[in-house]
């Protein structure tokens, strides 16, 4: 079973066995900044990074919004996922 993804002020959260993983995000306009994730150490491995990051992505597209990869783990997610690349925009002039 797959845990929910909380959208909590400016980030999203999983909480899982007693553990907080989370994706902060800054918006700007209509760029949202996503510039850091945590997964903590026992939970690392399990794709919950990823999950994190595909639920703030789906949050930009639902709101017309463009993504600022500022954290290295969406940089990579979107370097492994390039069909969410057309979101991305890397200055917010």
């Amino acid at each position: 079973m797959k845990n929910t993804i909380i959208h909590s002020g400016n980030k999203f959260v999983l909480n899982q066995d007693g553990e907080e993983s989370y994706l902060k995000y800054r918006q700007m306009g209509q760029i949202v900044d996503f510039y850091s994730t945590f997964v903590p150490t026992p939970l690392k491995g399990q794709g919950i990074g990823a999950d994190l990051i595909l639920h703030a992505i789906h949050y930009a597209v639902v709101n017309g919004l463009r993504v600022k990869p500022s954290c290295p783990a969406v940089v990579r997610f979107l370097e492994l996922n390039r069909e969410w690349q057309y979101l991305t925009v890397y200055s917010l002039n």
